[in-house]
């Protein structure tokens, strides 16, 4: 990995499956599902709804992760590896989450 690369998921954004990132990832959306990464990091309005692996995590204060957390020195995923199987083992379906919108109405990530 010569050069910094990036994926970010925007606030406002909401994704429902499992991620799988050879790079950094950068939260400040949701996520309901499970993350296998190089780096993760969860912004202040970031969530995670699930499992995530990674060599490295940063969370900031706000970010949230409802799941299982496993930082290691070993690589997540080979290089040009990222595949489904990468997944931690367990439960794939995660419940819809509830959010509060700006005026503390509580609403589902589907809307």
């Amino acid at each position: 990995m010569g050069e910094n690369r990036f994926t970010v998921l925007a606030s406002g954004t909401f994704l429902r499956g499992d991620l799988f990132s050879e790079d950094t990832l950068i939260i400040e959306g949701g996520v309901e599902g499970n993350i296998v990464g190089a780096r993760v990091i969860v912004k202040a309005r970031g969530w995670v709804h699930g499992d995530v692996t990674c060599r490295a995590l940063s969370i900031e204060p706000g970010g949230v992760v409802d799941g299982a957390v496993k930082v290691t020195t070993q690589p997540s995923l080979p290089p040009g590896q990222a595949q489904p199987e990468g997944l931690p083992p367990g439960e794939k379906d995660h419940p819809a989450l509830t959010m509060a919108d700006a005026d503390g109405e509580h609403e589902t990530p589907e809307g």
